[in-house]
């Protein structure tokens, strides 16, 4: 913790000690529990991005009420400072438990329930150009070159860019963008306790929520997938299952090219992961009615 960041409790936070830092190291967001003289548990979160701040601070401000003491409610903020301040959310990553798979299903169904209501939080809207909007962000996560990407994976990959670019306007509602199991807490019985890191939210296509969640824990385990879509009230349908599909390969592309320039090889390995799984599906095109494969620049 800096000096500076230190000098945010007392401030924010009246007479509160830090009594765990809950930081990833190499990220933009210092994240500090504090305790109160009263006993309560509270969370300062520093962020030196910009952008990461003000979705955060948007989806607490407007969105993570509807899902009460399941995720963090603010309690004060300082927009220059890029500091907010919330409530503690009970639990630990159901990443990091041990679980029976009677509790692995418990868990699940109801994060999926937690999703849902995340997502009616507000009302959808609609992306007119969301597929070429998108397009041009992964466009330029790739402009620098593709390494790691084989030949085969940058034909699929502009493939899949060509395909998103030419999607039609999507139907879009809150989404938390991050909903994996780093993200889920929950109690050491499996019982959920709800969800926190709202940095990347914002009103985003219906489907890309169930991406991450999709490629790190539900298409390796089909019963997870039963559970929490159960949860969840329904599956995704078939423009979501579209919007997975094409978004899985382009946003894996970009974390792959992206991770590798900085050096994050754990988040450069499961993107290649995911990119090779991707690559064992992905359909030949029928001549004339898609992009060929060929080498060509992104």
């Amino acid at each position: 913790m800096t000096v500076a960041q230190a000098s945010e409790i007392p401030r924010l936070a009246g007479l509160a000690t830090v009594v765990a830092d809950h930081s990833w190291p190499g990220t933009s967001a210092t994240v500090l529990r504090l305790l109160d003289p009263g006993g309560r548990q509270m969370i300062l979160k520093h962020n030196t991005s910009k952008g990461s701040f003000q979705r955060e601070h948007a989806a607490l401000a407007r969105w993570t009420e509807a899902l009460g003491a399941s995720a963090p409610q603010l309690l004060d903020a300082d927009e220059a400072e890029q500091d907010l301040l919330m409530t503690s959310v009970a639990g630990r990553p159901l990443a990091l438990l041990s679980l029976t798979r009677r509790q692995e299903h418990r868990a699940y169904g109801l994060a999926g329930e937690l999703l849902a209501r995340f997502h009616h939080a507000a009302a959808p809207s609609t992306l007119p150009h969301f597929g070429r909007d998108r397009a041009v962000y992964i466009r330029a996560q790739l402009a620098a070159g593709t390494a790691p990407l084989t030949a085969a994976e940058a034909d699929m990959v502009h493939e899949a860019l060509d395909l998103l670019t030419r999607m039609p306007p999507q139907q879009t509602q809150p989404s938390h963008l991050d909903f994996t199991s780093r993200n889920i807490l929950a109690h050491p019985c499996g019982r959920p306790a709800g969800v926190v890191d709202f940095e990347t939210s914002r009103h985003e296509a219906c489907g890309r929520d169930f991406l991450r969640i999709t490629q790190r824990t539900l298409l390796h385990r089909p019963d997870l997938r039963q559970e929490f879509y159960r949860g969840y009230g329904r599956q995704p349908d078939a423009a979501e299952r579209e919007l997975i599909r094409i978004c899985t390969v382009t946003d894996a592309a970009a974390i792959a090219v992206t991770a590798t320039a900085q050096r994050r090889h754990a988040f450069a390995a499961e993107a290649r992961r995911t990119l090779t799984a991707a690559l064992r599906t992905w359909p030949e095109p029928a001549p004339g009615t898609a992009v060929p494969h060929a080498r060509r620049l992104l």
